[in-house]
């Protein structure tokens, strides 16, 4: 009788052919591994991490310039956008409340950059409101991102620690890098792209991109056309059509996520409704020619046959604006933007998807588009608070970030002091931008709307020399004058024409930008007491001395302040800290003795 292989052997043989084809797999994943880790040491990994240690700035951290570069190939393949410059501790300071602001341009701040953002219009106010308050309001929007970014940068924010984060977005998501209708990554998948964002992490996968773009050559953003110009791939998407659906599918899909991750962390969020320009911007692109002289009943008679016509809705709501009837104008301008089949700005259903949002997550939702439309002639937003398209003028941003404000105070138990009143004109007054701002955005504007969309073919811009000193700062930075050394040469020029207050102010956005030089926020604080404006002096000397502790002449002039608001025992402590650095300091004191007096006497 033949012999079979016993029970215990079989075991063996199975044991040795599974261990076997373990092994066969693991080397496979081992090399991948080895490889991996390799590659992390080599130029060819790079993080482009959210924020980097600012440099020169030991415990500052900034956004990081090179951030875009995540989402391309290869660097050389990437637009050049980056985050506005902002310093912050990478550990927040006791008693610190931290805001971060997210978003596409709006949130930006273009074309203004970081002074001209809702969030620094918001630090502005807040500022002013709660000087004695330790409140940062951190910008992290950049230009053309959209709701992929922002999920892809959800946990980097949360390692901020912030208190609050406030989002407007919405206008990119068809658009914008890895939009539906994008040049970049516009083609494939919702699932593809979120793919993507994960693999993008690992060395092997960036050298295999780099080595695909070697070899495909693929086209790179150019620095003479701008952004719009050289983003649109499929440029016309019909409302209600596929790729439609798909633009407000991801963005339900992506705020969604990023929501119950903040949510999950504890976080709190603030979302906004979005604005564009209704009034004053034709449709980009519309399905058939704007009609020759026609009157109301001509086009009235047009879109009953075909409803879908952008520019025809355009026309008829100038007609019934001029007629009074708002509310039809305002309906016919919504439609025009809703059939333009180029899709920079955002159509109706992302504001509805926020509001869905906002009920389902139960977070607070402002609407910034209301208060634009609140402050707009005939409720229809126009050129009056829009410099284009989307991006709105100081103004606008203004009244975004004023939409903002409530909300944040209530988020973070912020109480107004009834003691401390600012008006409207003071508000408006302290926005943190200057002649040089407004002149060097209206030159970016330009240089905007001389290419597409705006005209068909790309026109030369050039910024004309001027008598005006202002216009001759803003062409200076234009041509690479630094923000630092412009802002210098105007708190000069202001002191040079009298006019103090806006000297402080920008002495005060100096202070603010480098948040380590403690004469900077001497200076600042010196001229809001020069200009009256006692609790700002001393929310700046505050500062100066916080940086630099043993500097009598910091203390010397926040004990003034303190005197002047009435602040005597305050006043005092910064004396006897003086005497206790200098115990014959002949000022200290002077003032000791006399606020002593006071004190006694309640004189």
């Amino acid at each position: 009788m033949p012999e079979y292989p016993s029970s215990a052997a079989h075991k063996t043989a199975s044991s040795r052919k599974l261990l076997f084809y373990t092994i066969a797999l693991a080397i496979p994943l081992l090399l991948l591994l080895l490889a991996e880790l390799l590659l992390r040491q080599t130029s060819l990994y790079q993080r482009y991490p959210l924020v980097v240690p600012a440099a020169a700035m030991p415990g500052y951290l900034q956004a990081n310039p090179a951030l875009i570069n995540r989402y391309f190939a290869t660097p050389e393949l990437a637009p050049q956008l980056s985050p506005d410059t902002q310093y912050f501790l990478a550990e927040k300071a006791p008693g610190q409340l931290r805001v971060v602001f997210i978003g596409g341009s709006s949130a930006a701040g273009f074309p203004f950059g970081r002074w001209g953002a809702p969030a620094a219009m918001l630090q502005q106010r807040l500022k002013r409101l709660y000087p004695e308050q330790n409140i940062e309001v951190v910008n992290l929007a950049m230009a053309a991102i959209n709701s992929y970014a922002l999920l892809d940068i959800t946990d980097e924010v949360i390692a901020l620690q912030p208190d609050l984060v406030l989002l407007y977005a919405g206008h990119n998501e068809f658009l914008g890098i890895m939009g539906v209708g994008s040049a970049f990554a516009g083609e494939y998948s919702h699932a593809t792209k979120l793919l993507y964002l994960k693999l993008r992490k690992l060395a092997l996968f960036q050298a295999m991109q780099r080595i695909a773009a070697w070899l495909s050559t693929p086209a790179a953003f150019t620095a003479d056309r701008t952004l719009m110009a050289q983003i649109a791939r499929h440029t016309e998407i019909p409302h209600g059509s596929a790729t439609f659906n798909a633009g407000i599918a991801q963005f339900n899909a992506n705020i969604s996520q990023l929501l119950a991750t903040y949510q999950a962390a504890g976080i709190p969020l603030v979302l906004s409704t979005i604005a564009s320009n209704e009034a004053d911007q034709p449709p980009f692109v519309s399905a058939e020619p704007a009609l020759v002289n026609p009157d109301k009943p001509q086009l009235q008679q047009a879109l009953a046959a075909q409803p879908n016509v952008a520019s025809w809705h355009f026309q008829l709501a100038a007609f019934y604006r001029q007629s009074g009837e708002a509310e039809l104008a305002l309906q016919h301008y919504q439609q025009a933007r809703e059939h333009d089949l180029l899709r920079f700005r955002a159509p109706l259903a992302i504001n509805a998807a926020l509001n869905k949002l906002s009920t389902s997550f139960a977070v607070p939702l402002v609407d910034g588009e209301a208060l634009l439309r609140w402050h707009s002639p005939d409720g229809i937003i126009g050129k009056q608070l829009m410099l284009e398209h989307l991006h709105p003028n100081q103004l606008g941003y203004f009244w975004l970030a004023e939409a903002f404000l409530p909300a944040v105070q209530q988020q973070l138990g912020l109480t107004p002091d009834p003691s401390v009143v600012v008006t409207a004109q003071q508000a408006l007054a302290d926005m943190p931008l200057t002649e040089v701002d407004l002149a060097l955005a209206e030159f970016k504007v330009r240089q905007l709307t001389a290419d597409y969309p705006f005209v068909p073919t790309p026109k030369q811009v050039t910024f004309a020399a001027s008598n005006n000193p202002y216009s001759e700062l803003a062409r200076g930075r234009s041509n690479g004058l630094s923000w630092l050394e412009a802002s210098q040469r105007l708190v000069t020029l202001y002191q040079q024409q009298g006019r103090i207050s806006d000297a402080a102010k920008v002495a005060g956005l100096l202070a603010d930008a480098l948040p380590t030089e403690s004469h900077l926020a001497f200076v600042a604080g010196q001229l809001y007491f020069d200009s009256q404006q006692l609790a700002l002096a001393a929310h700046y000397q505050r500062k100066a001395v916080g940086i630099a502790p043993d500097n009598t002449d910091y203390r010397l002039m926040l004990a003034r302040s303190y005197y002047y608001q009435q602040q005597l025992n305050r006043a005092l402590t910064e004396v006897e800290q003086i005497l206790a650095l200098q115990p014959e300091h002949p000022v200290a004191l002077r003032q000791q003795r006399q606020l002593q007096q006071q004190l006694t006497t309640g004189e």
